[in-house]
């Protein structure tokens, strides 16, 4: 279970069920200034969650748990996020 707990108040805030049937091998997460957290779950899927309410934004199923934290990097004026993921890695754009 990820949750994000205000730490003014120590009182949770939201929580996102990131257990499956697979082994739990959570790489790590990315926050981002734009609000954005990026990670993965036990299923083998790389999730995009709004870090205000812990909504999904998107998600995309490689069938592999994460073995790193994601990394953000811009190129060119475009934003991309990096995941590793089983013995591979999957890069992205986000939207422009």
């Amino acid at each position: 279970m990820l949750q994000a707990i205000d730490y003014k108040t120590g009182k949770v805030k939201w929580k996102h069920d990131i257990s499956g049937e697979g082994f739990m091998s959570l790489g790590g997460l990315l926050s981002t200034a734009g609000g954005l957290l990026f990670g993965g779950d036990a299923n083998g899927n790389l999730l995009a969650l709004d870090s205000g309410n812990g909504k999904t934004l998107w998600h995309t199923r490689v069938g592999q748990n994460t073995t790193n934290g994601p990394i953000s990097y811009t190129l060119d004026g475009r934003q991309y996020v990096v995941f590793g993921a089983g013995d591979s890695l999957y890069s992205f754009a986000l939207p422009e």
